[in-house]
């Protein structure tokens, strides 16, 4: 607790009636918050405590939104919870997070072969935004350049052509998750996510 949430978040987590519910949001959305700001800073601390976390609405079926005051300025936060997963997604504050498209499922599979779950949601976030940009789904490559701190984030490209598609991937456990934007250039949107150690069937 102590090395992760700063003393005004675990005041939050301590007088909630769902404690782990604030406590694994705060712990997303930081991680959504830093996911976001090294994208436009990639030298930026990612010592979890440098990202205050305000929690704005976390109660019933409607998304959670928030900020998260990061070391390069905040990033918005909508973050959506079921009794297995918490999917955060987060943007610069310039861009709104409304427009992000998004998904997030599980993987009906009792085994992984190395590179399986990177492959599926490259495969599925590919799928999606061929059909957004009306493209064939074949045409749609999403790879980590590599840069002098080793591969960064991942691009989108159209063919030979790279896209003002920013995209964020993720993968926890059996859990897969993309989130894109059309942002116009090449950083913006985030996201993460958390399983809990039950199953859910998106399909």
């Amino acid at each position: 607790m102590d090395r992760v949430f700063t003393p005004g978040e675990q005041r939050h987590i301590a007088e909630s009636s769902t404690p782990d519910f604030v406590l694994w949001s705060l712990w997303a959305a930081k991680e959504t918050g830093y996911k976001a700001i090294s994208k436009l800073y990639p030298a930026v601390s990612s010592v979890p405590r440098k990202y205050e976390t305000e929690l704005f609405s976390t109660a019933g079926p409607v998304p959670g939104t928030g900020v998260v005051h990061t070391p390069g300025g905040p990033v918005a936060v909508c973050f959506f919870i079921n009794s297995d997963y918490i999917h955060c997604i987060g943007t610069t504050p310039e861009k709104d997070t409304d427009s992000i498209v998004w998904d997030a499922c599980k993987v009906f599979h009792r085994r992984f072969p190395p590179g399986f779950e990177s492959d599926l949601v490259r495969r599925m976030a590919g799928e999606k935004i061929a059909n957004y940009l009306k493209k064939e789904p074949g045409t749609i490559e999403i790879v980590r350049l590599k840069g002098h701190r080793g591969l960064g984030p991942p691009v989108v490209y159209a063919g030979k052509e790279r896209t003002a598609i920013d995209i964020s991937i993720s993968h926890d456990g059996r859990f897969i998750a993309y989130a894109f934007q059309d942002t116009g250039h090449p950083a913006g949107v985030f996201d993460i996510i958390y399983p809990d150690l039950s199953c859910y069937d998106c399909r």
